[in-house]
């Protein structure tokens, strides 16, 4: 009997092929782009690490003073939970970034972290080539990632023995791993360090931690041991250990903990695409079971019980979840790969993103509950059509009742009302996009080209050295034609270098309690920095060439840091100390406008900044920053022809200052154009919905209709009428969308960047799309209602 129902089923359909192509490429739609997010989430959030006993990973973090956990811990308070923890199998610590590597003739650019002895045992990681470090020759060893290996030297055998230099020092490669053992999941060269740290001060706070659960230690047990810990250290070291905890994250969860939200965001707008689909698909299978109504009813009449009618069309629904979840998962292959192609570079874990059958699965469960739930209760009601009645109607209009036309508006409602309140989550963030790429940022960034530079320095006589070789740098790229201004900076604003901490006001606090100090970013910069960036000098001067290593050490301040520390005095003459490299005082001699430093949607912030050649160790890093009056991506080979003849050990790479402040906008610009897409997808299936009602409605008026217009209605009366029916529905379904939408906006509070969750401007757009959209789609079918012929009409009658 079951053979006998899908066979039947597959009859059926192919006698409406309209109905099936409609059905499977609804689902297709919101299977597919549902599939395509899920593996996204799945891949990110929900996929073990790739690392050995991941689930035993964990991170340590400090909280102070009850502010948010920092994922740093300082060199002091490691030795201290090294020592005295015993819930650890392998504590490891480490840091790093971007930084040059001296490979013979030439430098590049990659991504190095200093690691101690015990980091690849506590990720368990085994080498391709080579061997781990060991603790006889940690220090001046390296393992390197196979690409790596391969670019550089032609594989992972060649590469083992093989000696770079990063800072003027020799590493020799004693091992080469997988890309999937790197952690951070960007490192590409790891190199040995002595396994104490050389910096024991307990205010700054220079490390990464990870460590190893042993086996059987819960992360409860490990977290209250190391309450017990910070409480210890803050007896011995009140003065920066008060109220100072180390706690745990798992490691999963401190990697991907950031993106979460945005994530099931995203999962939540393709599930109400969902919603929206099952609404479309429930329309369509009303319309059908009521055209269909004679039919029943004659197999009714001869015998069919309602269980075998619910059964068969379970069938047909069957067979329509097989198809559309097909279609939906060949939709979601380039769907995964466009998400991952415009996911912002930061997206934790993108390597680990591909579809795998357990997103197959859930897309067929999803396929199969949205047809079912769409198909049962309209075959279920027309199973219920009393069979006499039934074969009264005409078949050409089928069987219409008050109620099934109740439930097709109810379903259009709540379809317009799921629209609406994807609409304005869509809205929202797009004005926080358009408010972002408006905002004033405090500097100018058309025309700008920047280049990363690091020269190695091994020697506080060599860093000295290669900022001087910087400057001459600087000057050659002056004199390039097409540049306007050049400067070098250490901390630029969206930039990958820069640094931040306590600062204190000669005169003003306890000189040995940086615990409570106010806090600024930092920043190194030379001469003409400011003016290059046309950042405002409010006050005082800029650098100049007399700010020498050897000269007294000055300052300039931002108009925030100005505000924060010295209200109501002139700053300028006073003296400032920070705990960046030196315990020298130094002399503000400007102040300078604000900047917003890390990105447009954080606001303007104190700002320290002080002169490269006074701080050598942290100068032979820079960026260079040329404003042109060229397109500035035209002068990269000229501008890498100088650097390489200047000093071949020095690494470049190159962007500008344009496509760096986007870059840290990019996770905003990733969710408001996902948003944004599925609530045009959810418009179109709002408008296929309202189109569907209003066409169905209107033949099942055809007589009605006719005699209207017999009797001497206007036609434009008609579409009027028409339009009206389909614009009351819109309304009632945009005023159950508020509701809905004060739910999802409440969600979206923190990723909204200084726009208002009662936003009218993003309300009222809503609003006026969705009724658009609602009188477009009815238009259609309104025109088609007032050309009816009502001879014909009648005659049909």
């Amino acid at each position: 009997m079951l053979m006998q129902d899908f066979r039947y089923a597959l009859r059926q359909l192919g006698k409406a092929p309209g109905f099936t192509a409609t059905v499977v490429a609804v689902l297709a739609l919101g299977i597919g782009v549902n599939a395509a997010m899920f593996t996204v989430v799945n891949s990110v959030l929900l996929q073990p690490l790739r690392y050995r006993d991941a689930e035993r990973i964990v991170q340590f973090n400090t909280v102070q003073d009850q502010r948010p956990a920092f994922p740093r811990v300082t060199g002091g308070d490691y030795l201290d939970v090294r020592a005295q923890s015993s819930s650890f199998e392998k504590i490891a610590y480490y840091d790093g970034g971007e930084m040059g590597v001296q490979l013979g003739d030439h430098a590049v650019f990659t991504t190095i972290q200093q690691v101690s002895v015990d980091f690849p045992q506590v990720f368990g990681v085994v080498p391709v080539a080579g061997r781990v470090f060991d603790e006889g020759s940690v220090a001046r060893t390296a393992l390197v990632t196979v690409p790596f290996a391969r670019e550089n030297y032609g594989g992972p055998r060649q590469a083992v023995g093989r000696t770079f230099n990063v800072e003027g020092k020799p590493y020799e490669i004693v091992g080469v791993l997988a890309t999937a053992a790197a952690y951070p999941a960007k490192a590409s060269v790891w190199l040995g360090m002595i396994p104490n740290p050389e910096s024991l001060e307990r205010t700054a706070y220079n490390y990464h931690a990870v460590g190893k659960l042993k086996p059987g230690v819960s992360l409860e047990s490990a977290q209250a041991e190391l309450a017990a810990i910070s409480g210890r250290m803050a007896v011995a070291n009140p003065a920066s250990n008060q109220n100072k905890t180390i706690v745990v994250k798992p490691l999963r969860d401190q990697i991907v903990g950031r993106v979460r939200p945005v994530l099931l965001l995203l999962l939540a707008s393709v599930g109400v695409v969902l919603l929206i689909v099952c609404v479309n698909v429930a329309l369509l299978q009303l319309a059908r079971a009521t055209q269909q109504a004679r039919q029943t009813a004659v197999r009714t009449a001869l015998g069919a019980t309602r269980f075998r009618i619910v059964r068969q069309v379970a069938a047909q629904a069957m067979v329509l979840a097989v198809a559309g979840c097909a279609a939906g998962v060949v939709l979601a292959v380039p769907a995964v790969k466009l998400l991952v192609r415009f996911a912002p570079q930061d997206l934790p874990r993108a390597t680990d993103i591909h579809l795998d059958f357990l997103v197959v699965g859930v897309s067929f469960a999803a396929s199969l509950l949205t047809i079912l739930l769409a198909s049962i209760a309209p075959a279920w009601q027309a199973s219920r059509v009393d069979p006499a009645e039934a074969l009264k109607q005409d078949t050409a209009r089928g069987l219409a009742s008050r109620h099934s036309t109740s439930v097709r508006n109810a379903l259009v409602i709540a379809e317009i009302a799921l629209t609406f309140t994807l609409t304005v989550g869509a809205a929202l963030l797009v004005h926080m996009l358009v408010r972002l790429s408006t905002v004033d940022l405090g500097y100018a960034t058309s025309n700008v080209l920047v280049v990363y530079a690091h020269a190695p320095a091994a020697t506080e006589a060599d860093a000295v050295a290669k900022t001087h070789t910087l400057e001459n740098a600087v000057a050659q790229i002056r004199a390039i034609p097409g540049v306007e201004r050049a400067a070098q900076v250490m901390g630029l604003p969206t930039g990958q270098y820069g640094s931040n901490g306590g600062y204190m006001v000669v005169g003003k606090g306890d000189p040995h309690d940086w615990t409570h100090m106010p806090e600024a970013d930092f920043g190194l910069s030379g001469p003409g920095y400011f003016k290059t960036l046309d950042i405002p000098l409010v006050r005082g001067r800029d650098f100049d060439a007399h700010d020498q290593f050897t000269s007294p050490f000055v300052a300039i301040i931002s108009q925030s840091l100005a505000q924060q520390s010295f209200k109501g005095e002139d700053p300028i003459g006073k003296r400032i100390l920070c705990g960046l490299d030196s315990p020298n005082p130094m002399t503000i001699v400007g102040v300078v406008g604000d900047v917003r430093q890390d990105s447009p949607a954080e606001l303007p912030g104190a700002a320290l900044y002080m002169p490269l050649t006074q701080h050598p160790w942290h100068a032979n890093e820079v960026e260079i920053v040329a404003r042109t009056h060229v397109p500035p991506a035209s002068l990269i080979d000229q501008v890498r022809g100088k650097m390489q003849s200047l000093d071949p050990s020095i690494a470049t790479k190159f962007t500008t200052l344009d496509e760096s402040v986007g870059e840290s906008i990019a996770t905003q610009r990733f969710r408001s154009g996902l948003l944004l897409g599925f609530a045009l997808l959810a418009l179109v299936l709002a408008a296929l919905g309202v189109y569907g009602v209003m066409a169905y409605a209107v033949a099942q008026r055809r007589v009605d209709i006719g005699i209207r217009i017999a009797l001497g209605a206007e036609r434009q009366r008609i579409v009027q009428m028409i339009l009206r029916g389909a614009l009351r529905l819109a309304l009632v379904g945009v005023v159950t969308g508020l509701v809905l939408s004060g739910l999802l906006v409440r969600t979206m509070q923190s990723l909204l960047a200084g726009v208002a969750t009662s936003d009218v401007l993003s309300y009222a757009v809503a609003t006026v799309v969705l009724l658009v959209v609602a009188a477009l789609a009815a238009y259609i079918p309104a025109r088609r209602a007032a050309a009816i012929d009502p001879i014909q009409a009648l005659r049909s009658e």
